[in-house]
């Protein structure tokens, strides 16, 4: 149970750490490509046997997860900017309300079961986007509005919208590797392999940039890639070591992320919860337990 909950702690910790890039002045995208670099450093020297990195050049798995990084640098950007326009809570409801997209897929393409619980719940989960999507921009302070020209403020409902729908398609491919690519034991390499990729992806795109080597934008990669290696480190403990199965573990912990981050948004950071919201954050709960749990 501990490393669950250190999972969901560490998965917590990114959008409380991305929505306080905005008070430091450091940009998101270049602090997230340095993340990502740590997240390679910090999983090599988790790994228990590195010589198995050996095995990379005659694995035909390879180059799917280094196009996947880039997935995964553009959805993070996503949700950096969505924690500063619309707050920790909406953000992760719509980041791990995404794990839908990969049941459907289950159910179409691998013949997972398909229950009257898991249709009411995957229905749950697009009116719960919907809900936490149209909502006027209130998350933000006065001196970030400012910073903010108007049409990111009035594009910003696209966030959560862009965020849903693109963590969805990656963690499908992800499963797509984990089922066809992945030889046994190579758990660890898929992981730095796609940090890699999306390193490499945000140096290919950002690189050039002398402002990204500013050292407050450095020291904020470290600070956001460690709980974002440990979020994904101790999840997968907690696979070897509590017992449950992925189907309920996966559940566990979006519901744990989804409520640590609407408690930590409304007393840290002040957010307000309209109605709206509110109601899309109970679909939200709904439609984890019902996927997850019935």
């Amino acid at each position: 149970m501990l490393y669950l909950i250190l999972s969901i702690l560490c998965s917590t910790s990114l959008v409380v750490i991305l929505r306080l890039f905005s008070n430091y002045k450091i940009k998101t995208e270049y602090a997230i490509v340095f993340n990502y670099g740590v997240c390679c450093i910090t999983g090599l020297i988790a790994m228990e046997d590195i010589s198995m990195l050996k095995e990379i050049p005659n694995w035909n798995g390879w180059w799917i997860c280094l196009l996947l990084g880039l997935g995964f640098t553009f959805i993070f950007t996503l949700v950096g900017k969505s924690t500063k326009l619309l707050g920790i809570a909406t953000t992760s409801i719509a980041f791990k309300l995404s794990f839908i997209i990969p049941t459907i897929i289950a159910i179409l393409f691998y013949g997972d079961t398909l229950t009257l619980y898991k249709v009411i719940g995957i229905l749950c989960a697009l009116v719960a986007v919907y809900f936490i999507t149209y909502e006027k921009v209130e998350s933000t302070t006065e001196v970030e509005m400012n910073s903010l020209n108007e049409t990111e403020t009035k594009n910003a409902w696209l966030l959560p919208v862009m965020i849903f729908i693109g963590s969805g398609i990656t963690d499908s491919v992800f499963n797509v590797i984990q089922r066809n690519y992945t030889p046994l034991h190579f758990d660890y390499i898929v992981t730095i392999m796609i940090f890699f990729g999306a390193f490499l992806s945000g140096m290919i795109i950002y690189g050039k940039n002398k402002e990204m080597y500013q050292w407050k934008n450095i020291v904020a990669g470290i600070v956001l890639g460690v709980p974002n290696f440990g979020s994904l480190y101790f999840l997968l403990q907690a696979l070897k070591f509590t017992g449950y199965t992925p189907s309920t573990l996966f559940p566990i912990n979006n519901l744990g992320v989804v409520g640590v981050s609407a408690i930590i948004g409304f007393f840290l950071f002040k957010e307000t919860f309209s109605p709206k919201k509110i109601i899309g954050f109970i679909l939200a709960i709904t439609s984890i337990v019902l996927i997850g749990f019935l």
